[in-house]
């Protein structure tokens, strides 16, 4: 699944703490929906979703996937850097759009919501995972002893509380409709709505 580019995404417990993000938000995806993941990152989600849209800024991250699932949608998007592309934004809306550890690599959350707002259909959910900040002791040692990205960890902006999810989301024009802590509470699901 990984080529020597994308080595450095990985970490020995990385598949373990992606696999309890995904346990986490998915059950929060409507039945039926057009999905956008941003960050997709490598994931296996494109198999499980007959309408399936990932967008990435690391060109292997998406050479890879490209490969891996030719049937799927895949966009180059720096979404900390500007608006979506063109041909992305002509495929929305999206009734769910996954956004799944990505807010703690963003100096602006409000800034990454407000520019996925117009790609969310009205009334659907918007699924966010980031790290808490109680957590910030263990990511440092884990990703010191290699069990987790290292080159994620090094990227990581701020580590956001439930009180500015819900700012972010307010700012954005979303309402948080679901939160809830898992991985004994170092993790964060934040479930917003158009």
């Amino acid at each position: 699944m990984s080529s020597p580019s994308t080595t450095p995404f990985y970490g020995r417990l990385t598949k373990r703490v992606g696999a309890a993000r995904l346990a986490a938000a998915l059950p929060h995806v409507p039945a039926g929906a057009r999905v956008l993941d941003v960050g997709c990152g490598l994931t296996d989600l494109p198999a499980r979703f007959p309408s399936y849209t990932g967008c990435d800024r690391d060109p292997d991250v998406l050479a890879v996937q490209r490969e891996r699932f030719p049937k799927s949608d895949f966009f180059e998007w720096d979404i900390g850097r500007g608006a979506a592309p063109a041909a992305l934004q002509a495929r929305a809306p999206f009734e769910g759009i996954l956004l799944l550890a990505v807010l703690e690599h963003v100096a602006d959350p409000s800034a990454i919501l407000s520019r996925l707002f117009p790609l969310l259909s009205p009334g659907g959910r918007l699924i966010a995972t980031t790290p808490h900040p109680i957590g910030r002791i263990p990511l440092d040692a884990g990703a010191s002893l290699g069990l987790l990205s290292s080159h994620a960890h090094e990227e990581h902006e701020d580590l956001l509380s439930r009180k500015d999810l819900e700012a972010a989301g307010r700012a954005a024009g979303l309402s948080l409709i679901t939160y809830r802590r898992f991985l004994f509470g170092m993790n964060q699901l934040a479930v917003f709505s158009r």
